[in-house]
């Protein structure tokens, strides 16, 4: 009989989960995947939200939740072999936030992660990276709209023992998201 992978067995619950608060009215779910990579043989889901009401506006921010597993960890557990110190998957959670004002950016760049760090504890690292398009033809600098990526990676892999953590996991996204939403929609007046 065909045994599901651990990645399957997360991948439904965090999916399942995340359904769950779009049926409850707190997010709107904006996208979802589920991909094998057949070029380095991973397999990654990615779903993405915002907060209710707020996935037709420009100025909405955007979590993402991927989960991936990799070539090792699939043998490994299919050939029931240590391929791998610890067979499992990694989750990072990224937040897209629009800046409008290039000002002062190194203290919102703190700002948020104060903001992180009071919600998660200071548990996951948290990196930024700032965008800015550039037109064709209309080269402006400073650029008046910067997105924000913001990314909090575990550095550690999950298995079926942290399904329980996962509803928590996804409770802390979307704490977080209302309140980097704050902190955008005060940032843009």
């Amino acid at each position: 009989m065909f045994h599901p992978l651990v990645f399957d067995n997360i991948r439904v619950v965090l999916e399942g989960a995340v359904y769950d608060r779009d049926f409850e009215g707190a997010i709107t779910i904006t996208g979802r995947s589920d991909v094998m990579d057949m070029a380095s043989f991973h397999r990654m889901f990615h779903i993405e939200f915002t907060l209710v009401d707020r996935d037709k506006s420009e100025q909405a921010v955007i979590a993402e939740m991927h989960l991936r597993t990799s070539l090792a960890d699939i043998a490994a557990e299919q050939l029931e072999q240590p391929l791998t110190e610890h067979v499992g998957c990694t989750i990072c959670i990224h937040f897209h936030l629009p800046m409008m004002n290039h000002e002062d950016v190194p203290q919102k760049i703190r700002s948020i992660t104060t903001i992180l760090d009071d919600i998660w504890g200071s548990r996951p690292y948290i990196t930024q990276t700032l965008k800015a398009k550039v037109e064709e033809n209309r080269i402006e600098w400073p650029p008046k709209n910067l997105r924000n990526q913001v990314t909090l990676d575990f550095h550690r892999k999950i298995d079926e023992g942290n399904i329980d953590d996962l509803r928590f996991l996804i409770d802390h996204t979307v704490q977080s998201l209302t309140h980097l939403q704050a902190f955008a929609d005060n940032d843009l007046s």
